[in-house]
């Protein structure tokens, strides 16, 4: 809902008595025009991050300045801090509660995370959450808030918690999303690895289906016959090596005999 015009008023009194604060003088149409920009947020929005501008900020007051603190304040953290929480996704027990820009930068940065580049995928990130974020502001797009679930049921309800302490999640929120978590008894009961599960280090659950049960056969028995093939190439490799570099030292044995043979020859003569 755009701001009247007592809200307009109070908008440029704040943004002219904060550039004051922080040694820089802004001519009240210069203010004006700013406020006029940030019309789109609410007062109390607008608010929270002038006061955040005055608290921590110490350079000259920019339009940046206050659209990041406005982003902070509706719950979209700073490059830096969205790639710290974004990088969880690459284990798959974690949870995640993140921002729509940040699961789409997260998607363009994932492939290089999962092959062990996290410097390229970290700039890759930055980049894509940045442009992301661009066009949230411009569009005034408000904050979409998504919870990615790991397998880790405890850990579901720790990431649900630690996201309501930092304010990204409001109460009311976070309770819609617990109670799309299974129930208390389920939820109690220890989450199964995946990859124990195929490697027959872990069973299903008693309430499986046996088509379920059928299922993991089948994959047990693809994944021992790939590992069986996987052993039998490298052990031929392995033999082949050997060969090679018994046939490379043998004919390295003829020439020096050889050599020596030449030599006492020439001796003899």
């Amino acid at each position: 809902m755009p701001m009247n015009d007592e809200d307009l008023q109070w908008l440029v009194r704040q943004i002219v008595a904060t550039a004051e604060l922080l040694g820089q003088e802004i001519k009240p149409g210069a203010a004006a025009l700013l406020a006029e920009d940030l019309s789109s947020f609410d007062r109390a929005t607008l608010a929270a991050a002038m006061h955040r501008v005055r608290s921590e900020h110490s350079g000259r007051l920019t339009p940046k300045v206050i659209l990041d603190r406005i982003d902070e304040v509706l719950g979209r953290p700073a490059g830096n801090e969205a790639w710290a929480l974004a990088s969880q996704a690459l284990d798959e027990r974690a949870t995640v509660v993140w921002t729509a820009e940040m699961e789409e930068a997260w998607a363009v940065a994932q492939p290089l995370a999962a092959a062990c580049d996290m410097v390229g995928a970290r700039m890759a990130f930055l980049a894509a959450y940045e442009r992301l974020m661009r066009t949230a502001r411009e569009q005034r797009l408000p904050v979409n808030i998504r919870v990615s679930m790991g397998w880790d049921t405890e850990g579901r309800h720790q990431a649900l918690e630690q996201a309501e302490k930092r304010g990204t999640l409001s109460p009311a929120l976070a309770a819609t999303f617990r109670q799309a978590l299974p129930p208390p008894e389920t939820a109690a009961q220890p989450a199964i690895n995946p990859v124990a599960l195929l490697a027959g280090r872990a069973e299903p659950t008693r309430g499986a289906s046996p088509a379920l049960r059928g299922r993991l056969a089948e994959l047990r028995a693809d994944l021992a016959s790939r590992t069986q093939v996987a052993s039998e190439a490298r052990s031929r490799h392995a033999e082949t090596q050997r060969q090679d570099f018994a046939e490379r030292k043998r004919q390295a044995q003829e020439q020096v005999d050889q050599r020596l043979a030449a030599q006492v020859k020439g001796g003899a003569r």
